[in-house]
């Protein structure tokens, strides 16, 4: 029978293993590598043509509600590539995560490739979400009128719902 509860599991007693990767481990960290660097390069492109002062946040109408200085725009794709290489960072000792069902010898190589996974899909979903948001405050900036907060908030949240209902299913499966 399989223990739940890995969440309280010694971390450092769990099988250090570290499974294989395959071609969509890499194609989720060229994908997360592409939408980080398109994210720079959109800064980059957009920066000259910027006001002196940009919107940084919004309220729920889509209201500006601060400025702060056109160089802020890189702080998006700065956030991106820190989030995105501490995800994959964390890939390399997938036993440190938290995990719902407690890890053993018998299933710690596919628990951990499931964690592997779904840390590759945060990575493209973060590299997604904040070019996105930089898109919508270049918007703001340039035409007066930011990206549909209903917008935002939708692809802040729901491929998220979907993405950790994959994982929740997955694990509970293969414990």
């Amino acid at each position: 029978m399989t223990k739940y509860g890995g969440i309280f599991q010694n971390k450092f007693k769990r099988p250090k293993i570290r499974p294989a990767r395959n071609r969509v481990d890499r194609l989720l960290d060229v994908t997360t590598l592409y939408l980080v660097l398109c994210s720079i390069g959109y800064a980059l492109w957009q920066y000259p043509g910027l006001p002196a002062t940009i919107p940084t946040k919004f309220n729920g109408a889509g209201q500006v509600v601060s400025t702060g200085p056109a160089a802020t725009i890189f702080l998006m794709p700065a956030l991106a590539l820190m989030i995105c290489v501490a995800l994959r960072t964390i890939q390399h000792w997938p036993w440190l995560s938290n995990t719902i069902v407690e890890i053993t010898e018998a299933n710690a190589e596919v628990q951990y490739r499931l964690i592997n996974r779904l840390l590759g899909w945060c990575g493209v979903l973060v590299g997604g979400l904040f070019l996105f948001i930089e898109i919508s405050i270049v918007q703001g900036a340039v035409n007066g009128t930011p990206g549909s907060p209903v917008g935002i908030v939708a692809f802040a949240t729901l491929p998220w719902l979907a993405l950790l209902g994959w994982y929740f299913r997955a694990s509970f499966k293969a414990a």
